[in-house]
């Protein structure tokens, strides 16, 4: 039944016939021809350059704020953590207070979400650094070549050690003389693990 005498006629889709006639199509131009006419074409901006390029420590600057704002998560999680762990009246306090009560909360999810949040944290930060320490090694060959050193193009092995000393001294400014202990302490343990491995 149509709506209004003026409306055009419905054709059901229900009918065999309507399918068998071919579906009206948005994209035909009426003389058999796909004109591509509003289109949907998927683009990936990783691999087209159309989206522009991607500046790591430009996007990194920009969404700053997002660390702090998962910094605030983490530390709502870890309290949501310890309600869940505290037990007797007083965990059923604190529990009540965030509203752990209520709704599918459980402190597996609670601990899982933690934890990946962590590793994103520590991932990024770990990034960070390498991308530091890359700017770096950069900055050095620059000066290098404008004290009149002439060009350089240092060997891969060559740059990996530069990269691994900016590395380091990033460290050591962050952290001071006891994290880059830490962290050399920590790369010794994985390359005897490594080795250990290697060994028949």
């Amino acid at each position: 039944k149509k709506k209004s005498k003026h409306a055009p006629t419905e054709m059901s889709s229900m009918r065999r016939d309507y399918f068998a006639r071919g579906r009206p199509d948005l994209n035909s131009s009426g003389i058999g021809v796909s004109v591509g006419a509003n289109k949907y074409k998927p683009r990936d901006p990783r691999m087209v350059s159309l989206s522009g390029h991607l500046d790591e420590d430009v996007f990194e600057k920009r969404y700053g704020f997002l660390d702090d704002v998962q910094e605030a998560e983490i530390a709502k999680l870890k309290k949501r953590i310890s309600a869940w762990k505290t037990t007797g009246k007083r965990g059923q306090r604190a529990r009540k207070k965030l509203g752990l009560t209520q709704g599918n909360n459980t402190f597996e999810n609670d601990q899982e979400e933690l934890t990946r949040l962590t590793q994103e944290v520590a991932e990024r930060k770990k990034a960070s650094l390498v991308r530091a320490a890359k700017r770096n090694v950069k900055k050095k060959i620059r000066e290098d070549v404008a004290s009149g050193k002439g060009v350089y193009y240092p060997k891969r092995s060559e740059l990996r050690k530069m990269e691994l000393e900016a590395k380091f001294e990033e460290i050591r400014k962050r952290g001071g003389d006891e994290a880059v202990d830490k962290a050399i302490a920590k790369r010794r343990k994985k390359n005897v693990a490594k080795s250990h491995k290697l060994m028949p």
